[in-house]
């Protein structure tokens, strides 16, 4: 096969996945066996990650430490692309099987659609970390953005939802402005938008550089700044996070379950492809990782200590998820001085959080759709009621605090490690203060779990629902006892993204 074919393999299966299913749903009456042709698209996809990466052109090109290029140069096939392919496209997997009683309960009238769009963010998503050029980047955001704001308020009859998706435009447009005008400012100082030839201009001395007789000129700082704006508000991260309860609490389950992991994956993967292959130069990277290690301290302190107060346990996982951006934003203000280092961590830390958080927004949606339960105290008893979510939700959250030796103990032991291999020993030690901080809220749910009890029906059974979780559970599980595998993988494919 062509190889420019076999890099963009997973997008073009992803694209014809959704015409298949936007085809079918015109011309057939029952829709449920559609779900399924979604996932298996999706699967299909992802089996071509590992295929297309095991093509033999593309291997030689990426062990030569020059992967090929494609589409003009736009979309680059490398190890960082590929990894994050898989991620994303295991993220979308579980989405949908998660989601399929849901969708099925309380969206008759736009079945099919959400999986659609859902299809659609996904592609975004690929293009934004499969790109060396902030055009495509721009594009792949805005594809995966739009479609994210029709999910938020797909609950056509819901005012929460209808809410949630209007907050969510309003602000993400803001944003995405923000972001593009940042784009352009760097194309304005360095005029050209492909990344090693950003890094190549400021390295170098562009024009408009050497015009002003300053590396740091008005124009570049400013465009980083605005930059940096917009990146922040992709990830929840402080100061432009407030969207993120509101938006979680609103929007349906399942798409909470997908904002919470990924869109912030997609857009991490991007800033360190703008900011290590495109600003990674002297004097710039100096300044951006100090703003990065302030919003990612910034970011963990409020996130944590604002979800003490939370009673919604959708609202606590919004800033829970604000806290986690804070963690996974330490490997990146690391990343711009210890570069393969810090990816890797980033990169396995949002493997871990992904396959975590998944399964606790599994259980959620299962209680959501069977009674809208979604208040903490609503959990009480839930040990006596359904066992296995319980003590999945307990093993999730120890995770998520870092306890070990789970897999997200080892995620922040790599972030800690990479922050103070690149100086940044204040941040690491905060990152440990805040972890404990997370164990209040996190203890609220277990405790009423198991040491209270409700008189709340029986759950019925959801196959999706439990699969999730099971898998959720055994990913858990692999990643913490088979960790040394995905470590050297996160680490190849870190060392690649130059």
């Amino acid at each position: 096969m062509n190889p420019s074919y076999v890099a963009v393999l997973p997008h073009l299966i992803i694209t014809g996945t959704m015409l298949l299913v936007i085809l079918l749903d015109a011309y057939f009456k029952e829709k449920r066996g559609l779900v399924w042709v979604t996932l298996a698209g999706v699967l299909v996809a992802l089996f071509s990650v590992g295929w297309s990466a095991t093509d033999r052109q593309i291997q030689a090109a990426i062990a030569a430490g020059s992967p090929r290029e494609y589409w003009a140069n736009m979309i680059v096939a490398d190890g960082f692309t590929y990894f994050m392919n898989g991620v994303l496209l295991a993220i979308a997997a579980l989405v949908i099987l998660l989601s399929a009683d849901y969708v099925a309960k309380f969206l008759r009238g736009a079945y099919m659609e959400f999986y659609e769009i859902v299809l659609a963010v996904t592609l975004g998503m690929m293009f934004m970390v499969s790109s060396r050029d902030l055009i495509t980047i721009y594009v792949g955001l805005e594809l995966s953005s739009i479609s994210s704001y029709i999910l938020a308020g797909i609950l056509r009859k819901d005012p929460k939802s209808n809410e949630a998706g209007l907050k969510y435009f309003l602000t993400g447009s803001v944003a995405s402005a923000v972001l593009l005008f940042g784009l352009s400012l760097l194309f304005g100082a360095t005029g050209t938008t492909r990344l090693p030839d950003i890094a190549a201009a400021l390295a170098g001395g562009s024009p408009v550089v050497a015009a002003a007789g300053s590396a740091l000129t008005p124009l570049l700082v400013t465009g980083m700044v605005f930059l940096m704006g917009g990146f922040a508000f992709k990830v929840a991260a402080v100061p432009m996070h407030l969207w993120a309860p509101d938006v979680y609490e609103g929007s349906p389950s399942p798409v909470t379950a997908f904002f919470s992991v990924g869109p912030k994956a997609a857009a991490m993967a991007a800033i360190l492809r703008v900011f290590v292959d495109g600003l990674g130069v002297v004097p710039y990277v100096e300044r951006w990782t100090v703003i990065w290690a302030v919003i990612s301290a910034a970011s963990m302190t409020l996130g944590n200590l604002v979800a003490l107060q939370q009673n919604n346990i959708k609202r606590m996982m919004a800033y829970s998820s604000i806290a986690q951006a804070g963690y996974i934003l330490v490997g990146v203000a690391a990343s711009g001085l210890q570069s393969t280092q810090g990816i890797s961590a980033v990169l396995f830390y949002l493997m871990a959080y992904a396959v975590t958080n998944l399964g606790i927004f599994a259980i959620i949606t299962h209680l959501d759709q069977e009674g809208g339960w979604v208040s903490v105290d609503d959990y009480r008893g839930l040990a006596f009621r359904h066992p296995l979510y319980a003590w999945a939700l307990l093993l999730f959250f120890v995770s998520l605090i870092g306890i070990p030796p789970t897999v997200g103990f080892l995620g922040k032991v790599f972030l800690f490690e990479a922050a103070a291999a690149a100086g940044y020993v204040w941040l690491a030690v905060l990152m440990a203060i805040n972890s404990v901080i997370s164990v209040g809220y996190y203890y609220r749910v277990v405790r009423v779990m198991f040491l209270e009890k409700g008189d709340y029906p029986a759950l019925h059974r959801s196959g999706g629902i439990s699969t999730t979780v099971v898998l959720s559970l055994v990913g858990v599980v692999l990643l913490t006892i088979f960790a040394n595998p995905f470590v050297q993988w996160t680490a190849q494919s870190a060392a690649l993204i130059k």
